[in-house]
């Protein structure tokens, strides 16, 4: 009999509804990680600097909300939280779908959307990341790092099917598009009604603010000797790649290939794929152990790639170089969120999660930025080296001052 109480049977369709879940609001985001790059690049035809602000303020929300999110998520029942916040992004794309229609179409336009899917996504992804651990680890024997990387190998998988459908954008359309990602964030918030409820873990001090909530997140994770340096490495290589891949890959595709929607979507088919695919490998694996020195080696081959774009491969090579990026990317990240995973209680665990997430994406935005401009002084294919240049310093001072490169995995008992 299935027991809504916690069963290994109940547990066992809580992780396929979770997976369900996982895997349609990530197609959802993957058909808005192609088309709203299309729109700024392609469609209103903006130059660098602007699509290098454009997609840092499609993130800006979402980073600066994250930690709210997270607080929110550790005070609520999670189930009914996570659905409603989904059921409220479908009205974005819909939003953006009906103003297209109605032929007003403009770049501010364009970033409202983006601002407001972001800020939703701020308080979506602390709330689902926190799920994990009450669903995913009840029905893999507690194995954290093999519940991550199939969350994670999960969710790059559902943006490929994404990009797959936003690819033809050029052809179908952005109306049909954005009406599909309605759809997609539809199923999941009704897969995420499907889970047994997960109420909030009681704890002292339930009446203190949002802020005090959110110091005590971030401070939690700052005191944590094996978070902080990964943390750090995180953030600055965040800065250096994100740039990388949400400004140079379009500019590259429409200046140098001379593609559209299809060639971009392919792109970024590539490399999420590539992290999709070893992070479920690495769930059907024994867990690493030495998850530092993984990591380090990992963030490797992002430099490899751009030194080899730097070169202008024929576009079947830049579709290789971003696989071979995200098989690394997808070690890098199941890793490095394996380690807070393993280090945050249950009634720590959204708001450090949403802090780590904070601290690894936050320099997204900058880098973005600071892309475009990049981009528009040197161009692309040279603006690929500057990155790969302060990655080799920030690599060296990683290794010589932190002690990543020796951390192990944490051992039964160590929290």
């Amino acid at each position: 009999m299935t027991s809504p109480n916690g069963t290994p049977r109940q547990h066992n369709l809580d992780h396929r509804w979770y997976m369900v879940g996982i895997w349609s609001y990530f197609t959802a985001m993957g058909i808005q990680g192609v088309l709203y790059p299309w729109i700024v690049a392609f469609v209103l035809d903006e130059p660098s600097s602007r699509v290098g602000i454009a997609q840092m303020l499609s993130m800006l929300p979402m980073l600066l909300l994250s930690l709210f999110g997270g607080a929110a998520a550790d005070r609520v029942e999670l189930r009914t939280h996570l659905m409603r916040l989904q059921f409220i992004g479908v009205l974005p794309p819909l939003a953006l779908a009906g103003l297209m229609m109605s032929g007003f179409l403009t770049y501010e336009i364009a970033i409202l959307y983006a601002l407001s899917a972001s800020a939703l996504g701020g308080f979506i992804m602390p709330a689902r990341d926190s799920m994990l651990s009450r669903v995913a680890t009840k029905s893999l024997g507690g194995n954290i790092q093999r519940a991550v990387a199939m969350a994670i190998g999960g969710q790059f998988l559902g943006q490929v099917v994404g990009f797959l459908i936003g690819g033809p954008a050029e052809y179908i359309g952005a109306v049909p598009l954005l009406i599909a990602q309605s759809a997609f964030l539809v199923i999941a918030a009704l897969s995420t009604s499907k889970l047994s409820p997960a109420p909030p873990t009681r704890r002292e001090g339930t009446r203190r603010s949002p802020l005090q909530d959110v110091k005590e997140g971030l401070a939690t994770i700052w005191a944590d000797d094996r978070v902080r340096p990964v943390l750090v490495f995180m953030f600055f290589s965040g800065i250096l790649f994100m740039g990388v891949f949400l400004v140079v890959f379009p500019i590259l595709i429409r200046d140098v290939y001379q593609g559209s929607s299809r060639e971009v979507g392919f792109v970024m088919m590539s490399f999420f794929g590539g992290i999709g695919i070893s992070s479920l490998s690495l769930s059907q694996m024994r867990p690493i152990r030495r998850q530092g020195r993984a990591i380090m080696i990992a963030m490797c081959t992002g430099s490899t790639v751009m030194i080899l774009i730097h070169f202008h491969p024929p576009v079947w090579g830049v579709y290789l170089l971003a696989l071979a990026w995200g098989l690394a990317a997808g070690i890098s990240m199941s890793q490095s969120r394996a380690v807070v995973q393993e280090a945050a209680s249950d009634a720590m665990r959204a708001r450090m999660l949403a802090g780590f997430s904070l601290g690894t994406m936050g320099g997204g935005p900058l880098g973005s930025f600071l892309m475009g401009y990049v981009i528009a002084a040197i161009g692309p294919l040279d603006a690929v080296l500057v990155p790969v240049s302060l990655m080799v310093l920030l690599w060296l001072s990683i290794f010589f001052f932190t002690p990543l490169w020796q951390m192990e995995a944490a051992r039964p008992g160590d929290y």
